[in-house]
């Protein structure tokens, strides 16, 4: 039997679930559910259910969707951006760099967001109106890295020629 890379997969199942699930349910709670109604909750409830999901995965998977093989560096994303500039490529198996600090960036706000949201429900420390202002403020700016996410994802494609959205479609990325 073949194993992942052989046979040329770089997002497993898995990770192209919890990816397109946590994605549909962040807009579907942005666009369509009622502020602070039981559905926005649960779909709150879900969206950190698949992220907590992804990160215990990332422990045990192998290759690109490794938790240990995207370490966030500022240092690492300043040299891919360099090697970008110059040879308009990207050879990276999985997150480059600085993809890699956008995911774990997302992780993180996205956790953030529905921390709030249940601060402002719960009226933690009688701050519900605090908690509420955190909570519309850290939605929106995951509203825009996810804006800014797509948008590296369209340029990269355009400049390295790799094929990023079909690799989270399919599992598989290709020039």
């Amino acid at each position: 039997m073949a194993t992942k890379e052989q046979a040329g997969i770089l997002w497993d199942r898995f990770v192209r679930f919890t990816h397109w699930s946590v994605a549909a349910l962040f807009f579907t709670n942005f666009f369509f559910t009622k502020e602070g109604g039981e559905i926005h909750e649960w779909v709150g409830y879900a969206m950190v259910i698949l992220i907590v999901a992804r990160l215990l995965w990332g422990y045990r998977a192998d290759g690109a969707a490794r938790l240990s093989s995207f370490k966030p560096s500022i240092e690492k994303a300043r040299q891919h951006l360099h090697q970008l500039v110059e040879t308009q490529s990207d050879d990276h198996h999985g997150h480059n760099p600085l993809g890699a600090i956008m995911v774990w960036f997302l992780w993180g706000a996205l956790l953030l967001c529905a921390l709030s949201g249940w601060a402002a429900h719960e009226k933690l420390f009688d701050a519900k109106k605090l908690f509420e202002e955190i909570h519309e403020f850290l939605v929106n700016i995951t509203l825009a890295a996810v804006l800014l996410h797509v948008l590296a994802v369209l340029i990269m494609t355009k400049l390295t020629g790799n094929n990023y959205l079909r690799g989270m479609l399919t599992g598989k990325r290709s020039k």
